[in-house]
């Protein structure tokens, strides 16, 4: 039996609402990843920690009805949600989910393609879980990983203390709960840790600072949704920011009115062909 995952964003309806927001908001670095890594038509995939599906169903509009896209999700009912994106978009022939831990899936397939995004942090040990995962990938086949980086600091410039705090509440709350947030930048190693030759690894990061920018909502849903965490650890919020449907708009006056440049996560992309 698996040990359980140390995800802290839990399954609220702020959460879902954040994963929705996020997928916008990842979606080209994502599919630069994927696609760089060699996935196509016709390959068939199996994707760790699926979610409500959003990396499954960009894998699927790559692979395309020729291919076939299996999807890894814990929590039954998020799986049920992916499941009913997959039959409103059309692609339920070709797509599907699997209940379960990944630690836990077994299967007598062989992929062509494994893929992840900000799944292998949560896991108790990510090198053991991606290398068991890495034996359902056929030789020549491609496994790929999408990460992040919460660690960086001095994230605006001029100075904005209200962003900067505050995107330093994910810092925090990772710390807490014992789950590294700088977890991307050692992909690296947790490819070789499972067995797997060094991966070739981009490297990109989120910024912003006009009005508009996908930057604050991406910031705000996460803030939003890990406020129940940041309760629990006795981690507070910075003064004047309160953590409910306002804090996007409280954000994003913060910084246009100081006119600064804000960076958010670094992202990772990480893949390797099997040897």
């Amino acid at each position: 039996m698996a040990v359980e995952s140390s995800y802290l964003l839990g399954h609220s309806e702020a959460e879902y609402r954040r994963l929705m927001i996020q997928a916008h908001f990842m979606r080209p670095w994502t599919e630069r990843f994927l696609r760089a890594a060699g996935l196509t038509d016709g390959m068939s995939v199996l994707e760790a920690g699926s979610g409500l599906g959003d990396v499954t169903l960009l894998a699927a509009g790559i692979v395309g009805p020729a291919g076939q896209v299996l999807g890894v999700e814990r929590d039954a009912a998020t799986a049920e949600a992916a499941r009913g994106r997959a039959v409103s978009e059309g692609v339920s022939d070709y797509v599907d989910f699997q209940v379960g831990s990944v630690d836990d899936f077994a299967s007598e397939t062989r992929f062509d393609a494994l893929i992840g995004r900000f799944v292998l942090q949560y896991q108790p040990d990510p090198a053991a879980t991606l290398g068991r995962l890495a034996r359902f990938v056929r030789p020549g086949g491609i496994i790929v990983f999408h990460d992040m980086d919460f660690s960086n600091e001095d994230t605006s410039w001029p100075p904005c203390r209200v962003w900067d705090d505050s995107y330093a509440l994910l810092r925090k709350l990772f710390h807490a709960n014992g789950v590294p947030p700088d977890f991307g930048r050692g992909l690296g190693r947790v490819f070789l840790d499972a067995g797997l030759p060094w991966p070739t690894i981009e490297v990109v990061v989120a910024s912003g600072g006009k009005p508009g920018s996908t930057l604050f909502p991406w910031l705000g849903s996460a803030l939003e949704a890990i406020a129940p965490g940041l309760e629990k650890a006795g981690i507070e919020p910075p003064a004047g920011v309160v953590l409910d449907r306002t804090v996007t708009a409280t954000l994003e006056k913060a910084v246009v009115e100081q006119g600064s440049h804000v960076l958010g996560s670094v992202q990772y992309g990480a893949w390797v062909r099997v040897p």
